[in-house]
Formats: C-alpha cells, sequence, structure tokens
C-alpha cells in the first residue's frame, strides 16, 4: 500500500519537475505515475493505479487554463470543486447537462452527478471545470462560464480523476498549476515551466509534512 499516489496526466507536464522529486516521492512510500489525457483515459488509468497500489490518498497535478481574471499565470490552485462540461445533449448555447436533462453520472453509492466535492464544502470554494477540449477563444470561454458561473479554471482530468477516487473511496486533492488564460492558444503566452515549478514546491511540502 502506497502513502501517496501523485498523478500528471502527460510526459509534456512531468517533464517539468526534477528527478530529485521523483527519488524524494518514492523514498517517502509514494509513486508518480501519469494518468494520461482527457477525461476518458484518465478516469480509466486512475481506476487502475488505485486497484493496483492501494493508495491512502491520490493528488491530481498538472496545468489548467485560468478562466477568470483574478488567477495569476504561474500560481498553484487547490480545487475544492471538480464539474463536468460537455456530458449531456446539444452543443454551444443549446448545450444540457446530465443533471438539466434529469440524468446522473452514476446513480449508485456512492452517487456521482456533474459535481463532485473534494474538500469540504465552502462558500467560497474553488470549482475546476473539466472539459473534453480546452477552450480555443473568448467566446467559447463565456459560453462555458454562463452555464458554471462559480467555475474559476479548466482542465481535462479533473471529474474524472475525482469520479474514479470517489467510486473507490479514496481521497483526492486537485492541484494545478495556471499555466495560462483559458482560450488563449498562443502557447507564446504560456508559463508551463513556472506552473510546474511551483507544482513541484507544492509536492516537495506535502512530503514534509
Amino acid at each position: 500500500m502506497l502513502s501517496s499516489l501523485f498523478l500528471v496526466p502527460t510526459e509534456f507536464e512531468s517533464q517539468f519537475l526534477s528527478a530529485d522529486l521523483v527519488d524524494a516521492i518514492q523514498d517517502a512510500n509514494s509513486e508518480l505515475s501519469l494518468c494520461g489525457f482527457g477525461p476518458i483515459v484518465s478516469g480509466i488509468k486512475t481506476t487502475a493505479l488505485i486497484a493496483q497500489h492501494q493508495p491512502e490518498r491520490v493528488f491530481l497535478l498538472g496545468v489548467a487554463g485560468a478562466l477568470v481574471r483574478r488567477l495569476i499565470v504561474g500560481e498553484v490552485v487547490e480545487f475544492d470543486t471538480a464539474v463536468c462540461f460537455g456530458i449531456g445533449a446539444g452543443t454551444g448555447s443549446d448545450f444540457l447537462t446530465a443533471a438539466e436533462m434529469g440524468w446522473r453520472q452514476w446513480p449508485g453509492v456512492p452517487e456521482i452527478t456533474d459535481s463532485i466535492s473534494i474538500q469540504s464544502n465552502d462558500p467560497q470554494e474553488r470549482v475546476l471545470l473539466t472539459c473534453c477540449s480546452a477552450s480555443a477563444n473568448d467566446r467559447e470561454v463565456q459560453s462555458r462560464m454562463e452555464k458554471y458561473p462559480k467555475a474559476i479554471a479548466e482542465d481535462m482530468e479533473g471529474f474524472s480523476v475525482a469520479a474514479a477516487c470517489r467510486l473507490a473511496g479514496t481521497p483526492l486533492r486537485i492541484v494545478r498549476g495556471i499555466s495560462n488564460q483559458a482560450g488563449d492558444r498562443n502557447k507564446g503566452n504560456w508559463r508551463v515551466k513556472e506552473a510546474m515549478s511551483n507544482i513541484e514546491l507544492f509536492v516537495r511540502k506535502v512530503l514534509a509534512s
């Protein structure tokens, strides 16, 4: 049984984490693994990794795009809630979420709806919007914010990993480095290295606690 399972979606993100950090994670009876890109593979792989390692807790790391201007590109944010965007019917202004259609994503125990609470309920909760594809422009950002006005950042794995952990009964923390403003596809403006460097600092604090 592992103490902690640290998940990163892609090799691109993981390349910014130092070899020393990987060694420190292993020395702490923990594991750093890739969970895969996007909401399908990440959920499946997380389920398999939990079954294999039986970790006491899971951390989802990596980068995310800011949906609101108050987030600073390069900073690290820990999220309280993961919300699913894109499962339901229709697109654009016609999109209906599964909940709006009267469906639950999993009707059993524990129940899974379009929103999964990770930390304690907080009126200032930090909501992460998990999408099948990242916003391509400001118009798409606005459309997503109209549906989920409390969301502050978007990613492509958070909800799926949260669902896997919820079904397995494994505690989860989602911590993302803000690499860019959502909708900005000019990678010259992105600060992935800085975001992942701050993720590494977060992990080191966890290992030292």
